[in-house]
């Protein structure tokens, strides 16, 4: 899918890919800086729409890690079952049925392109608790958004937040690292 194919279906369904463009290499790069390469992973990503950070996750990722990734838009869910790597799950469902599909405390990294601040509350905060529930102690939940209007809500839900940001991006975006902490 080529820029102009991925403008195009962004603006058909704006509300539920949040972007106008696809994420940076800059920006990619800071969300999945702290994610190690030389251990077996399981990474959930929410909203990958395309697979920009599907592809970097699978070219980070050890062989032994599996990545599950959740994506409601038909077109991006068919393009993205066009990767062929055996780590990859595409899942067509949304990000509020995680806990269909994963045990407590199962899962390293949420790594999340989900247009937040576009999302019904109370969805937000479903999606946030099946994060937090899956999720082992010491795990991330990594999220970007174009502003800081759910920075609070991921303060009230995660031990620790860390925000950074990246103008290197169109357009420019700041990037969540939460933890639940350690038990």
């Amino acid at each position: 899918m080529n820029n102009w194919t991925f403008f195009r279906e962004a603006l058909k369904n704006f509300r539920s890919t949040g972007a106008i463009a696809r994420a940076s290499p800059a920006l990619v790069k800071r969300l999945i800086n702290s994610i190690p390469s030389n251990v077996p992973l399981r990474v959930v990503e929410l909203g990958p729409g395309e697979g920009c950070i599907t592809r970097a996750l699978l070219d980070k990722m050890s062989p032994d890690s599996r990545l599950t990734v959740f994506e409601i838009n038909p077109a991006f869910v068919g393009r993205l079952r066009t990767i062929d790597d055996p780590r990859l799950v595409v899942e067509p469902v949304g990000a509020e049925r995680l806990t269909e599909h994963f045990a407590k405390g199962s899962v390293d990294y949420v790594v999340s392109s989900l247009p937040l601040s576009m999302i019904e509350q109370s969805v937000k905060e479903e999606i946030i608790r099946q994060s937090q529930e899956i999720l082992r102690p010491g795990g991330q939940f990594l999220q970007y958004q174009y502003a800081l209007q759910d920075y609070g809500l991921l303060k009230d839900n995660f031990n620790s937040v860390s925000v950074s940001f990246t103008i290197a991006n169109l357009p420019p975006a700041f990037v969540y690292s939460c933890s639940l902490g350690m038990l």
